[in-house]
């Protein structure tokens, strides 16, 4: 089998990641690497050995033997860039968010409904949907172990954490709205509700209440624009009775741990659904069949064979990209999520 020739647009700390997986698979060999930043592009070239780079990215597409490109570049740039890669023809993995804008991730979606042909995906499953949590607890689901969900709790709050000062600093765009979409609430929440709601099979969202918060302290963030949210939350409430609190954190006055409580009719779980998160899931229920006493017991997710978030996102998308399996994200539950988010920011007034 021919390898699969890949571009990459963006050579900053998560484009590498990728450039790992794609180096590392056989299936596949990098050919391009585009990036406007010249140490940046010159370092990522030569570390990953890619025979070509250039600080265009159309140069990139106009490669007629490209079968491919990731987009690793801030969520404002992803949509003019996918589009154009459509146009030219290439199967595209797209970074998460997907877009800044529901409008535009809309449009993309679109585009990509006019070729069938090219294999598209999102990101948002990397620490979500391909995670074997993520299959063990929908399969209780599925089973009835747990009755008739009706209420699923999240919660992730923590201090002095945000993108753009104390995580990747150099990346100031995670600090602007207009370029990054939001703060936590959007960085995250695309994980958050790729997996809270695959669980439950994607309900339709009735009604919403929300807060957002920022400027909790008074660190420099070395930037003049500074808008994106550091607090949020969310009550939501979905056609099929289910409510989802779900509340995010990169700079609060608090901490909790990434910590999920699933509530049904028959039994409730908890645990951190995050693959470095303990593998035990608490399985809480009544013994006889509920005619009995109130029981707890620890269930532990195999975790032995996942090879880690990202490798795995990389496989994910070489399997579909050559055997035509499912995507790993499609795209259009990319845009149903961005616009539940949109629609929390809306209620939040932010």
């Amino acid at each position: 089998m021919r390898k699969r020739r890949i571009g990459i647009v963006g050579a900053g700390m998560i484009a590498q990641a990728h450039m790992r997986n794609f180096a590392d698979d056989p299936r596949t060999e990098l050919a391009w690497v585009a990036d406007t930043n010249p140490d940046t592009l010159r370092r990522a070239a030569a570390e990953f050995r890619i025979p070509r780079a250039t600080a265009d990215y159309r140069e990139m597409l106009a490669d007629a033997s490209l079968d491919a490109v990731a987009i690793c570049t801030p969520p404002l740039t992803h949509v003019p860039m996918a589009v154009a890669a459509l146009r030219a023809g290439k199967h595209l993995l797209v970074e998460k968010p997907l877009a800044t804008t529901v409008a535009d991730a809309r449009r993309l979606l679109a585009e990509t409904r006019r070729r069938p042909r090219l294999r598209v995906s999102g990101c948002s499953c990397r620490h979500a949907r391909l995670n074997p949590k993520f299959r063990f607890v929908r399969a209780m689901i599925r089973r009835g172990d747990l009755g008739d969900v009706y209420f699923i709790h999240h919660r992730a709050v923590g201090r002095q954490g945000r993108g753009g000062i104390e995580y990747n600093p150099s990346a100031k765009w995670f600090l602007d709205r207009r370029v990054a979409g939001g703060g936590p609430m959007y960085d995250w929440g695309v994980y958050d509700l790729s997996f809270h709601l695959g669980l439950v099979g994607e309900p339709e969202l009735r009604r919403v209440e929300a807060f957002c918060a920022g400027h909790l302290d008074r660190v420099d963030p070395g930037t003049p624009v500074y808008d994106a949210e550091e607090h949020g939350g969310a009550l939501l409430v979905f056609a099929n009775g289910l409510r989802y609190f779900w509340e995010r954190a990169s700079n609060a006055h608090g901490q909790s741990p990434n910590r999920t409580t699933i509530y049904g009719t028959k039994g409730g779980l908890a645990f951190g659904y995050c693959s470095w998160d303990p593998p035990e899931v608490e399985f809480f229920d009544v013994a006889r069949g509920g005619r009995g006493k109130a029981r707890r017991r620890v269930l532990r997710v195999p975790m032995r064979r996942h090879r880690g978030d990202m490798p795995e996102l990389g496989r994910a998308f070489v399997d579909y990209l050559c055997d035509g399996g499912p995507a790993p994200m499609p795209l259009d539950l990319e845009v149903r999520n961005l616009a539940i988010l949109h629609r929390v920011y809306r209620a939040a007034g932010w």
